[in-house]
Order: C-alpha cells, then structure tokens, then sequence
C-alpha cells in the first residue's frame, strides 16, 4: 500500500481534524478539505474521466474501503452525479498528483440512509484522496446497459454487454466499477435481481476481484439468498484475506442461521 505514512492517523485524531484543523479548507456547500501535498499535473475538471486512489475512513477512524487493496484507483465521469456530492466537488478541486483529505458532511455523502451494512445513517466521512490521472472518457457501459434495462430487459442487457465487450472494449468503458455503481443504484432501488445480473457480468470479467465477490454477496443477502450470499463472502476472503467486511458479514449470516 501507497502512502501509508501520510494517510494513517492515530483513530483519535479524526474527530479533532474534522472540527477544527487550522489547515482545514470548507466551501460554501460545507465540504472540508485538507491539502496533504501538491502535484503539478492537470486538473480535474467536470466530463473528464478521473482515476482516484482512496481510502475511507468514519469519524471513529475505522476503515470502510480502500482503493490501495484493490490495486487499482477508481474511475469516474466528473459532475455527472456518478459519485455522492463531496466526491464531485472535492475532485474538482485538484490536480494531478494532489493529495487531499476530504471531510464530507452527510448531507453531502450518503444522508440520513447511509449505505449497505458499512456506513451508518448521517455519517460524516474522510477521503485521504491522491488524484492519478485526468482523461477523456469512453462511453459508459453503465448508461448504456441502463438504457436497455429499462427499454428491453435484462436478458437484452447482458447480451449487450458480451457483444459490446467482444467488439468494441475501445469504445467503451468496461472498468469493474461501471457494473458495480450500477449494480448500487438498484439494490437502493430494491431492484436486487437487476443488481446481481450486473455483479454477475463484473465477476464474468473480473474472477479475481475480492471487490466483485464481496458486492454481489451484498446483492443476494438483500435478495434473501443467504446461501449464496455466504459462498460470495468466503470467495471475496479467500481472495483477499484482509477483507474485514467479509469476515462480519460471514459471521452473522452464520449466526443468524444458528438462531
């Protein structure tokens, strides 16, 4: 892992940052920001595709995800919406190379609903966010899954989305997080098959992710499959040892069978 001397921080010292850092920066809309260290590269600018490597933090200092494990930084369509409202304006205030901590308050973040079984009701989160590149973007396979979801079907959808990876990768963009944003934005809609479908397809192309077991997991414990949700969660902690969150979530689905 990157940066680990710059990002970590005794879990006391969260709470003390957040309020009341001298170097602390706030905009009008209540995002906080600390700059960690300059680069010199381009700006982030809204329609450009950004790269960022993360690590996410709740107030207590506890972690809650982090883009170093993964490998690869996260990929996103600047000001479009794709990310919650802290993410998008805390990006747009750098450059390539920067290192900021952002210190997002709820009603930027994830509001009083939070999100999935990691972050609770009206949390104020921290970012320590390293901006990797700025680029023009590839057309969202996402959108355009979306689309067809709606206008024919699933089985459409991921028909599309075999021929579209087979003929024109360089045409779109087929990142393991397009599926999984999508897939989120159903399972907050209680659309859980829909979710799946999707997880399925980032697994088809991503056997290997710990990320992609670890979400569909997520997926069928909603659906109420718990079977399978706990196949998921023991393949994402076999694949990464350190996922604490499949470690809780194999527990309680264990636990829960118990009773």
């Amino acid at each position: 892992m990157l940066i680990v001397c710059i990002f970590i921080l005794p879990l006391a010292a969260f709470a003390q940052i957040a309020a009341s850092a001298k170097d602390t920066l706030t905009t009008k809309d209540g995002l906080k920001y600390i700059i960690l260290a300059k680069g010199s590269g381009e700006q982030a600018v809204a329609g450009k595709e950004v790269a960022v490597n993360y690590i996410g933090y709740l107030l207590d200092g506890s972690e809650f995800d982090n883009s170093y494990e993964r490998g690869k930084p996260f990929k996103f369509i600047l000001g479009e919406g794709k990310v919650i409202k802290g993410w998008d304006e805390g990006i747009s205030l750098m450059h390539v190379g920067d290192k900021f901590r952002l210190i997002i308050p709820p009603q930027l973040g994830y509001g009083e609903n939070g999100a999935g079984n990691t972050i609770p009701p009206n949390a104020t989160l921290i970012f320590d966010t390293e901006l990797m590149s700025v680029s023009a973007p590839k057309l969202s396979i996402a959108d355009t899954l979306l689309l067809t979801i709606f206008e024919k079907g699933i089985d459409s959808a991921v028909a599309q989305y075999h021929r579209l990876y087979k003929t024109q990768r360089n045409i779109y963009d087929f990142d393991e997080e397009q599926l999984n944003m999508l897939a989120y934005r159903f399972m907050r809609n209680g659309m859980f098959k829909q979710a799946i479908a999707m997880l399925k397809l980032n697994i088809e192309t991503y056997p290997d992710s710990f990320n992609a077991y670890d979400s569909i997991g997520e997926a069928y414990l909603l659906e109420g499959e718990k079977d399978l949700a706990l196949q998921c969660y023991e393949k994402s902690l076999k694949l990464n040892p350190n996922n604490t969150n499949a470690e809780i979530m194999i527990k309680r689905i264990k636990d829960s069978t118990k009773k």
